[in-house]
């Protein structure tokens, strides 16, 4: 009686301080699947251990919820969305890149992650008008606001997914907008597509816990940025970015998360050298301990890529199969091309290149392009069909070179000294007349 007596009073304390028993769920992975596996939050990012079992690697973890919240399972870099709720616990298995769920809490999320229809795709950022790009929009938008009223799930869930579906939408607009830049074949983009891009960066505290509502807001300001100061050039048009963050933002989570991701995304394309600006901003704004531990590892990378750092070496083959490094060049500048056949905006720049060798031919400049292709036929049929000048190699799908110079998008350039030295390990285009002035006055050129 005395042991009973004890629990009921623990119990009553617990509900009465606000706690709450802690929910199990249970994600599991096919064995050979050996990519790494996080839970995201709206406040931190968990890594998930996996035990291995005899066909299947398994974790399981809990959580005291107040309610239900959304949440991202990443495994490796593909993330699915999950909806986490008190007292409704979930297994799920991965296979063929889908997830179904059992449990009380399987409903939502076999809703969340069903297949669609209809979906945006990273291609038609860059190819679709801006009047089919919105009717696409449009019926990703109605599908999934249809199959969501047809499940007929709890009314609290349902109101708190349509904020999803629309935060989703802004996302996907602001997407479109801020890679306007990109695209081989340029738009402009009409003032009511800007207007509603104005609307999506208002500060909607309570939309705080869905994924999509600081995404879709820190996309936006990169896009009207853009429209803003058409000729900043990247780390300006950054800065810019997190003025208009810490200046208009209340809820410091918001500020956090905006300044936070968009300093990373910078350095994880164009690193941090003569970004002084982003990191005194990121330094004074971000405290969240697991984004300041992010940071610093990535600082730690960037700072390789500074000026004057000895530049990352390579060895790859050319079209005949002889092997080209960096070292073969010692003496003479070198500016790089990493780029690939399948990418419009490096095609875009391949005319401009070649303006750039005839204008320095004979010069103590070498050019060369580095494909990071999938296949090798493809590449070599395409160096010689469009002619391609300087030297040429191919990556043969090893991506250490591109991981250690943080190349995440393609084309990138990087201009090397005689010495073997960075000058910029994220130099200007072809297209930028910047460029063949800076190599023009390069010492002993």
């Amino acid at each position: 009686m005395k042991n009973w007596m004890f629990v009921f009073i623990l119990m009553v304390l617990f509900h009465a301080c606000g706690g709450h028993a802690e929910t199990a769920f249970t994600f599991s992975l096919p064995l050979d699947d050996e990519r790494i596996v996080v839970l995201e939050t709206a406040s931190e990012r968990i890594p998930l251990t996996l035990e291995r079992g005899d066909s299947l690697r398994t974790t399981s973890f809990a959580l005291a919820l107040n309610g239900g919240e959304y949440a991202r399972i990443w495994v490796g870099d593909f993330a699915f969305t999950v909806w986490l709720e008190d007292g409704k616990p979930w297994t799920t298995k991965l296979k063929w890149n889908e997830l179904h769920f059992e449990g009380a809490g399987a409903d939502i999320n076999n809703y969340l992650n069903r297949r669609w229809m209809h979906e945006i795709y990273f291609r038609d950022y860059y190819v679709m008008s801006e009047a089919a790009y919105l009717e696409r929009l449009e019926q990703v938008v109605q599908e999934r606001e249809k199959i969501l009223r047809e499940r007929d799930l709890d009314p609290n869930y349902t109101a708190r997914e349509m904020k999803r579906i629309h935060w989703l939408r802004g996302y996907y607009l602001a997407q479109m907008a801020s890679r306007v830049d990109e695209r081989a074949e340029k738009i402009v983009l009409s003032e009511k597509y800007l207007g509603e891009l104005k609307e999506v960066a208002k500060e909607e505290t309570v939309c705080w816990g869905i994924p999509e509502y600081p995404e879709a807001i820190k996309r936006a300001l990169f896009a009207l940025a853009g429209e803003e100061e058409k000729t900043s050039d990247a780390v300006g048009r950054m800065q810019r970015v997190l003025k208009l963050a810490t200046e208009n933002y209340k809820d410091k989570r918001l500020v956090e998360y905006i300044v936070h991701k968009s300093v990373m995304e910078y350095a994880g394309q164009k690193g941090l050298d003569g970004a002084s600006e982003l990191d005194r901003v990121h330094r004074a704004c971000v405290e969240r301990n697991d984004y300041v531990m992010a940071y610093e590892k990535m600082y730690d990378v960037c700072k390789k890529l500074f000026k004057g750092q000895p530049a990352i070496s390579f060895t790859f083959q050319d079209t005949t199969g002889n092997e080209v490094s960096l070292s073969d060049f010692m003496g003479k500048y070198v500016y790089i091309d990493i780029w690939a056949t399948w990418c419009g905006p490096c095609n875009a720049e391949l005319p401009y290149l070649a303006k750039l060798e005839k204008a320095l031919e004979g010069k103590n400049i070498c050019f060369v392009g580095i494909s990071c292709d999938f296949e090798l036929e493809n590449w070599k049929a395409f160096v010689k069909e469009e002619k391609l000048g300087g030297v040429q190699v191919y990556m043969n799908g090893d991506k250490e070179f591109m991981n250690a110079v943080l190349c995440n998008s393609v084309p990138r350039f990087m201009l090397i000294d005689r010495e073997g030295k960075y000058i910029d390990a994220n130099m200007t285009r072809p297209s930028n007349p910047e460029t063949l002035k800076t190599l023009e006055a390069l010492p002993g050129i």
